[in-house]
């Protein structure tokens, strides 16, 4: 039997429920908000929990707390860490 691994399905960071890490995988702003999201750690790649939903809505990256819009957290597609696989999770157990 042959197995072949589907691309995960992404979802908008403000989709996101609470306390559920993802890793980033794409950004579709303008430049400007682009380099201003990327100066806060949110960028291609990059594992991010949202902590708390609204607007603003409240991110943990690298134990760090930041809020960023919600209409700029649509923006941003992530794709959802599979149970027992998220570094996230692993290295900061609560």
């Amino acid at each position: 039997m042959t197995i072949i691994d589907q691309p995960a399905a992404t979802v908008r960071l403000d989709e996101l429920p609470p306390r559920v890490c993802a890793v980033v995988r794409s950004i579709a702003t303008d430049d400007e908000d682009t380099n201003r999201l990327k100066t806060l750690g949110v960028c291609v790649g990059r594992r991010v929990e949202l902590v708390r939903a609204g607007n603003p809505l409240i991110l943990k990256i690298f134990g760090s707390r930041l809020g960023i819009s919600a209409e700029l957290a649509a923006r941003v597609r992530v794709e959802v860490c599979q149970p027992g696989h998220c570094a996230m999770r692993e290295n900061h157990a609560e």
